[in-house]
């Protein structure tokens, strides 16, 4: 019996080093754990888009914004940005909670804006100007409204799908004066 056990023991303790392998890489990615540098837009322009001939039956009112903004993430896994508009100002916590989270899709899939890491650029000649031409893109394309004001902000996209922290937001009023838009839009 004394030999049975000596003999189980012996086999358990030749047994233990063959367990499990040793990869020499974390667990995480180390990009999970380095934050992601949040992006900033420049500028947000409003565009008159509209559609067919002024005063006649076919026409409509419209306007679209463009976004302006420099390429900055040099993360390895960047992708691009995610381009994200509101009706209302949001705060950094209710943006982290997930409040106002879909993100501007015209082709369906992030990101809203395709970059590499060999872009990120801050000279005047290499600021990137997108045009928006609605609140949500299509199927089920909302446009934007005549004298309201949105708020735009960007996300950096890792290719893992880590997000930056939110950039900070920025308005626009959509006409080419809101001075002109009537006291009780959300542009006055």
């Amino acid at each position: 019996m004394r030999r049975l056990s000596l003999s189980l023991s012996l086999l358990a303790f030749l047994a233990l080093p063959s367990c499990g392998t040793n990869t020499d890489r974390p667990v995480y990615s180390i990009f999970s754990i380095l934050s992601v540098a949040a992006p900033a837009i420049v500028d947000v322009a409003p565009v008159d888009i509209s559609e067919g001939l002024l005063g006649t039956p076919g026409y409509k009112l419209r306007y679209g914004f463009d976004v302006k903004y420099y390429v900055t993430n040099q993360e390895p896994e960047f992708v691009g940005y995610n381009l994200y508009i509101t009706t209302t100002s949001l705060s950094t916590e209710a943006i982290l909670s997930g409040i106002g989270a879909d993100p501007y899709l015209p082709a369906g899939y992030e990101p809203t804006f395709y970059h590499s890491p060999s872009e990120a650029n801050t000279s005047s000649s290499s600021l990137i100007t997108k045009r928006v031409t609605a609140l949500k893109a299509p199927p089920g394309e909302v446009p934007f409204q005549v004298c309201e004001k949105y708020f735009f902000r960007l996300q950096a996209v890792l290719l893992t799908g880590i997000e930056s922290a939110p950039g900070p937001q920025i308005s626009g009023c959509a006409f080419y004066d809101s001075t002109l838009c009537p006291t009780d839009s959300s542009c006055n």
